[in-house]
């Protein structure tokens, strides 16, 4: 999906450094909107854009199906809710 747009050769390892720095401007974007207020909203959604468009890439160079990952992640994640509620009951 996201590979066949490569117009120039890239390796799996600079892709990951490129979705490093994406990661860091969304971080980059909370503290501003948190220290500053409004008017980073477009700059939190074009990093998280840009973080998951580097994140899909990577994922197809490493050979992975990621819309099963994606699948998959979204179970992981229901899972580990329940086990939160559930040991949020016991305390």
């Amino acid at each position: 999906m996201y590979k066949e747009y490569l117009k120039v050769p890239q390796a799996p390892e600079y892709t990951a450094r490129i979705l490093t720095y994406e990661i860091g401007d969304i971080n980059k974007c909370m503290i501003y909107k948190d220290r500053f207020g409004k008017g980073y909203d477009n700059e939190l959604r074009i990093a998280f854009a840009d973080s998951l468009t580097m994140l899909y890439l990577l994922g197809e160079q490493l050979g992975l199906d990621m819309s099963s990952v994606r699948d998959d992640g979204r179970e992981r994640f229901i899972e580990r809710q329940k086990e939160c509620e559930e040991a949020a009951k016991k305390s």
